[in-house]
């Protein structure tokens, strides 16, 4: 597939290229992502060129996993093409994962991302639904999907192991049909 472009009133998402291998090094620095996202740790600037050259194309190209760069949008109160973040979606499981830098957080900005994100999944018929999951204690991320509208449906093992290939923690696990409504549902843990 060729990589799509997604706007919003405040982003524009689009494929993270050599120019982003920087700010990703620097915001995947936060300790936070040690304990919650699978991303290498620590984090090296060489993970951060291997992610942009090889695994995000390798994903577009193979229609597998569609990955995003979150940026401030022309006019929005971040700077034009600054990175804020990263979001994909994995179409074998229809799987969102999503982080954002430090320095961007509490504004509702993922919560935007994870719109735009779902909206083209189901314009495009690419699935009936989106699934969610964060390691449990992820209260950001839970907040997140959460405001979508995303329905929470229990506590499991992760899907994906940690980074010692063996460790599936506790996670929580929530669903978005095309069909429901975009309000915020009971029964969140947070």
């Amino acid at each position: 597939m060729t990589p799509v472009e997604l706007t919003t009133a405040r982003l524009l998402l689009n494929q993270p290229g050599e120019c982003d291998v920087d700010t990703i090094t620097e915001h995947c620095q936060d300790p936070l992502f040690e304990r919650f996202v699978t991303t290498p740790w620590p984090y090296r600037r060489e993970h951060a060129e291997g992610f942009v050259r090889d695994y995000v194309p390798t994903g577009w190209a193979s229609d597998e996993e569609c990955t995003w760069a979150i940026r401030g949008a022309a006019g929005s109160a971040d700077r034009e093409g600054e990175l804020l973040g990263v979001i994909g979606w994995v179409r074998r499981h229809s799987m969102i994962g999503y982080w954002l830098g430090a320095p961007h957080r509490r504004r509702g900005i993922m919560s935007d991302a994870v719109t735009a994100v779902v909206d083209w999944v189901f314009r495009e018929g690419h699935a009936d639904a989106v699934g969610w999951e964060c390691v449990t204690g992820n209260d950001a991320s839970a907040r997140t999907a959460r405001t979508a509208g995303f329905t929470f449906t229990g506590i499991a093992p992760l899907s994906m192991p940690l980074r010692d290939g063996r460790t599936r923690p506790e996670r929580w696990h929530a669903v978005l049909a095309a069909t429901d409504d975009r309000s915020i549902k009971q029964g969140w843990p947070v």
